[in-house]
């Protein structure tokens, strides 16, 4: 699969950051907080085939932030009603670690993103046969250096990684692409789904438990569910 890109660079102070994006927003790609610390993405087989080669494209880039406008797509009355806690989608931005970046920022670097004229168009050849094996037992240590941090801030949710955590997250949305239409045919209500919040870092209280985020990957197709 082809995917054509804009990469942009934009510069905020002493800093430039260089940002890419898909040429064109992601039709039936949703970014949805559903409570304080919870969420869920969801999509179709097409949008999802796009996802899972921008989260390899993410794994590949660990200089660059790998932006979704994903706010701007109109959610329907179904995920109003059943999802969503507000009445907009968030925004999705895929970046490693290593570029040490302040979310504070990320309003002022948007706004000059859309008002950029300045950028590369890119296409990229994504082979379908990608080596997808790993090893998610490597995500019960805590010391693992291969983690997760999920954070939301200006309307935008953050998934800060590794290439191994866009590598497995990559191989969960090419799993729910293929299963999604089956499953929901076969289980009419239920749709197939996978727990990004798997590779998060794990946070615990003075008292032992569990904190941090609920975050789901979900199959759903506005047109087979009716809805």
């Amino acid at each position: 699969m082809i995917i054509t890109i804009k990469r942009y660079e934009v510069t905020l102070g002493k800093k430039i950051y260089k940002v890419i994006t898909t040429a064109e927003p992601i039709p039936d790609l949703f970014v949805l907080k559903t409570n304080t610390c919870g969420g869920i993405i969801l999509g179709n087989e097409t949008s999802l085939n796009i996802l899972e080669k921008m989260f390899l494209l993410s794994s590949m880039t660990k200089d660059s932030l790998v932006y979704f406008n994903t706010r701007s797509t109109e959610l329907t009355d179904y995920l109003l009603e059943r999802w969503s806690i507000k009445d907009k989608g968030n925004d999705l931005v895929l970046l490693h670690h290593s570029i040490q970046f302040k979310t504070n920022d990320w309003k002022e670097i948007r706004n000059l993103i859309r008002k950029e004229k300045d950028f590369k168009i890119e296409q990229y050849d994504f082979n379908d046969d990608f080596d997808r094996k790993s090893n998610l037992g490597k995500y019960w240590y805590r010391e693992h250096k291969d983690y997760l941090d999920i954070t939301e801030n200006y309307e935008t949710l953050f998934l800060i990684g590794s290439q191994h955590v866009f590598e497995n997250i990559s191989s969960d949305a090419n799993s729910i692409k293929h299963e999604g239409r089956d499953v929901y045919l076969q289980y009419p209500g239920y749709h197939a789904h996978e727990h990004i919040d798997y590779y998060e870092r794990r946070k615990y209280t003075k008292n032992f438990q569990l904190t941090g985020w609920s975050l789901c990957l979900d199959f759903y197709d506005r047109q087979l569910w009716g809805r």
